[in-house]
């Protein structure tokens, strides 16, 4: 059976150049498009059957991120990823603490965008959301071996990555996640093995080489 998207941009090219992304992804995608946060939401309400909700956050009328929160007090356990040029650490942080479960840049490649989708929807919109953040100086290529590696680590091991992510040391993961210091260091050494890595720096620049970096 496929899966039913709303995609809600203003801009016509993202909505094809999506449709063409997802042809054939989990065995097909119906979208539903949207160009306004007013269609989105009238759209969320005509498709009760809906999947999953990608949205840009630079939208006419209302913003995203206001958008963002009137989904989640209307449909609350409608997953929503924003997909979007405003990709700025303020707005991911913005966007995941109004509602959404996943960010994905525009500038990202389209496997990345499938990656997120894929553990989105896998995860069944679970508190670990992925976020995927790509700074705009930053321009590389996604390692697709890495890419699968990461999706061999348990939702505990992407929990201690993402503080890893920020710099968080085992003592403040280990405090913020309920952990003994010992089962973090497990945590952080079955991490360095998955990813073939030898140190923290390598597992954080691992993630963020395929445009991952995951939020809690």
């Amino acid at each position: 059976m496929a899966l039913k998207l709303l995609v809600i941009d203003d801009h016509p090219l993202i909505l094809e150049g999506i449709a063409a992304a997802l042809e054939g992804f989990c065995g097909g995608v119906h979208i539903v498009a949207a160009r306004t946060a007013e269609k989105g939401l009238a759209a969320a309400t005509a498709h009760p059957d809906l999947d999953l909700v990608l949205l840009e956050l630079v939208l006419p009328g209302v913003s995203g991120f206001a958008l963002i929160r009137q989904l989640r007090e209307r449909f609350p356990h409608l997953p929503i990823v924003v997909l979007s040029a405003m990709d700025d650490a303020a707005s991911v942080s913005r966007a995941m603490k109004a509602g959404a479960i996943g960010f994905v840049p525009k500038s990202s490649a389209t496997t990345v965008l499938l990656n997120v989708l894929r553990q989105v929807l896998e995860n069944n919109a679970t508190p670990s959301a992925l976020a995927a953040t790509q700074p705009a100086s930053s321009a590389h290529v996604p390692n697709v071996g890495i890419a699968r590696d990461l999706q061999l680590l348990t939702l505990r091991q992407i929990e201690v990555l993402s503080r890893m992510c920020q710099g968080k040391a085992n003592k403040q993961i280990a405090s913020e996640l309920g952990l003994s210091e010992k089962t973090v260091k497990a945590h952080v050494t079955a991490i360095f093995k998955v990813l073939g890595v030898a140190n923290r720096t390598q597992a954080a620049l691992a993630a963020r080489s395929v445009g991952v970096v995951f939020a809690t």
